[in-house]
């Protein structure tokens, strides 16, 4: 399949040069990356240039790690489907899956009564759900349609990049198939298309760039509404009043929200949270609970996903240290699917429990490694790194530890297959720069 090998840049013949090549694929992953995602809604103080930053975040994610815009697509389409079920056993089956989304991504804002005291905040899908039912706050009466007047969905944007993500993969599919030479980039392009194609699919009826929430009035107090429902109506707070209705910070949240928190004391300002009290906004990044049947999607998508670089294994490259750096990093991609997911569900399960945000047994888990000296005050440090100590963020050493080992590995791996994505450009087989010969599959006469 390797055949001759060209050692430079190639300028485009009749057939593919190496510009031909790398901007294909470039132009199909920013594509990939930036029409799949849809932030929730800005707060309403936000301007233009924040609105895109939103944006811009996400599309990073998706850029540099897909695996975790697919887990936040995914919880976020489990918690979609969760809130139709409540509103339509509740009676109200005029909820639909855009009704959904629209909660969830911040759509609807309660105000409080004057005696709170408080600003109006957002409300996602289940406490919203709470409060009808409760009878603390009117059916919101907006319609499906309505909705959709406010997305401004770019479905032309969308169209075009399915079509370009289904033709490149099209090409791909009979470049094997006539023994052609398919480059690492196309491969890591294949990776991205892959998770653009679920992700659209999950984020289907999500409503995009809606700037104006619905505001609906509350008839009680917020004290009275946490006096009736919370079992600790005094207990702090940390983003809105209302937490206790639906705070499950679960193992991938828990963890994503504390590499972000690294990552800004890093002064890589990805994903900002919201500085008011109470929130004014539901920020994007947050991970809803991923249920049973968006697992069954997430496993063999990851596992296709983190498989796709073992198709290199006896590729060519510039130098043998590079092909051996290469299968190291497919291993390694391949292995933080299967062992990080067995450990994640092994924690999920013994750990975290999402109704529990935080249980007895890590309080006292907390306490004892407090009282070894300095070593302990360490730990302590490390399970909590959140500005505020919110107790829902905690993670017991023995869960970070493995967790965040295999995370630096991966990125490490992940850091060099994108990179050799471009440098091996320099030292292609001559077939990578043959076209496919369409003209076998048309009859002739």
């Amino acid at each position: 399949m390797n055949g001759t090998i060209i050692n430079d840049w190639v300028d485009e013949p009749d057939g593919r040069g190496t510009w031909g090549i790398l901007s294909t694929c470039v132009l199909t992953i920013i594509l990939c990356c930036w029409t799949s995602v849809s932030p929730n809604l800005p707060a309403q103080t936000d301007g233009a240039f924040t609105r895109w930053r939103y944006k811009f975040d996400l599309a990073c994610i998706a850029l540099l790690g897909s695996e975790f815009l697919l887990l936040l697509v995914l919880g976020q389409w489990s918690s979609a489907r969760r809130s139709i079920r409540d509103f339509h056993d509740a009676g109200y089956k005029n909820w639909t899956i855009k009704h959904a989304f629209f909660a969830d991504m911040g759509g609807f804002l309660i105000e409080p009564p004057e005696i709170d005291c408080l600003p109006s905040f957002p409300l996602n899908g289940k406490q919203l759900f709470i409060l009808v039912k409760g009878g603390y706050v009117d059916y919101p009466s907006i319609k499906k349609e309505e909705i959709e007047d406010k997305s401004k969905s770019d479905r032309l944007a969308r169209l075009i990049t399915i079509a370009q993500a289904l033709w490149f993969c099209l090409n791909c599919v009979f470049r094997f198939a006539q023994g052609l030479h398919v480059t690492t980039i196309e491969l890591t392009t294949l990776s991205f298309i892959l998770n653009f194609l679920v992700t659209s699919y999950c984020w289907y009826h999500k409503p995009m760039d809606i700037e104006r929430p619905v505001t609906l009035k509350l008839k009680s107090s917020v004290a009275i509404i946490r006096k009736k429902l919370d079992q600790n109506p005094e207990s702090k707070w940390y983003e809105t009043p209302l937490d206790f209705i639906s705070r499950n910070e679960w193992f991938y949240s828990r963890f994503w929200r504390y590499y972000i928190q690294i990552s800004h004391s890093m002064r890589i300002p990805l994903f900002t949270r919201p500085t008011r009290r109470p929130y004014d906004r539901i920020p994007s990044h947050f991970i809803p609970v991923v249920d049973t049947q968006a697992e069954i999607i997430c496993g063999p998508v990851i596992l296709l996903f983190s498989s796709i670089f073992l198709i290199a294994w006896n590729y060519h490259f510039p130098t043998e240290t590079e092909r051996l750096l290469w299968r190291i990093a497919s291993v390694d991609a391949l292995a933080y699917a299967l062992v990080g997911g067995l450990l994640a569900l092994y924690f999920h399960r013994t750990i975290f429990q999402p109704d529990l945000p935080y249980t007895t047994a890590q309080a006292s888990f907390e306490q004892k490694g407090e009282r070894h000296g300095w070593i302990g005050r360490i730990a302590a440090r490390l399970r909590n790194i959140d500005p505020e100590q919110d107790p829902n963020l905690e993670i017991p050493i023995r869960a970070l530890v493995p967790i965040s080992f295999l995370c630096a590995i991966y990125a490490i791996g992940r850091g060099f297959i994108l990179t050799e994505d471009l440098i091996g450009l320099r030292s292609l087989p001559e077939s990578a720069f043959e076209t496919v010969s369409w003209s076998k599959y048309v009859p002739h006469w």
